[in-house]
């Protein structure tokens, strides 16, 4: 009976813990807990992912070294992790929503809103700023060129109304009402497919 070399099993622990590290700092960046401070959770997720590739290579080399595999625990343990991450982030990001209708972003100085509407009548909203993300979900439903909100306040506050015009030949999604009740056609605007 061979004995394992222990580097190839620290190897694959040590690829465990990263991964599940980098998954725990994830949850926490989506859950919109620490909502200012993002940008430094971040950071660290994208070292542990990096690390991560490495510490993979490192143990395909030793593989190579000693012909040894690592055990069956830490392996399960990281592919379970890495599908779980995969999953969740595919979740998130519209994998299960069925088809897009719709993308649009609205840009301005020191932040970005970007709202996507999927077949299923479901629409996510990614306000981004320098230092985070928060995303915004909810249920649409679209009558010829104006999309109603079924959450309402969208964003939180009244900055999107609650029915919003598309306007195909320009490119834009028109949301802002004016004080007259019109729709603010100068700066508050979508552009489609952006």
């Amino acid at each position: 009976m061979k004995i394992q070399n222990p580097s190839v099993n620290l190897y694959a622990y040590l690829l465990v813990l990263t991964l599940t590290l980098s998954y725990a700092l994830y949850l926490i960046e989506v859950s919109d807990i620490l909502l200012l401070y993002e940008i430094f959770i971040s950071i660290p997720i994208a070292i542990t992912l990096i690390w991560s590739i490495g510490l993979v290579v490192l143990i395909v080399i030793k593989i190579k070294e000693t012909g040894q595999q690592p055990s069956w625990l830490p392996v399960l343990l990281s592919v379970t992790v890495l599908l779980a991450y995969s999953l969740h982030f595919g979740s998130r990001n519209g994998l299960f929503d069925g088809e897009k209708v719709l993308d649009g972003a609205f840009l301005d100085d020191r932040s970005r809103m970007d709202l996507t509407l999927y077949s299923n009548g479901k629409y996510t909203i990614y306000s981004n700023w320098l230092f985070g993300e928060e995303r915004l979900e909810g249920q649409y439903e679209l009558k010829g060129d104006t999309i109603l909100f079924k959450n309402y306040p969208v964003v939180g506050t009244d900055f999107i109304a609650q029915k919003i015009i598309i306007n195909k030949e320009e490119g834009r999604i028109y949301f802002r009402k004016l004080s007259d009740g019109t729709y603010d056609k100068d700066f508050y605007f979508s552009r489609i497919g952006f």
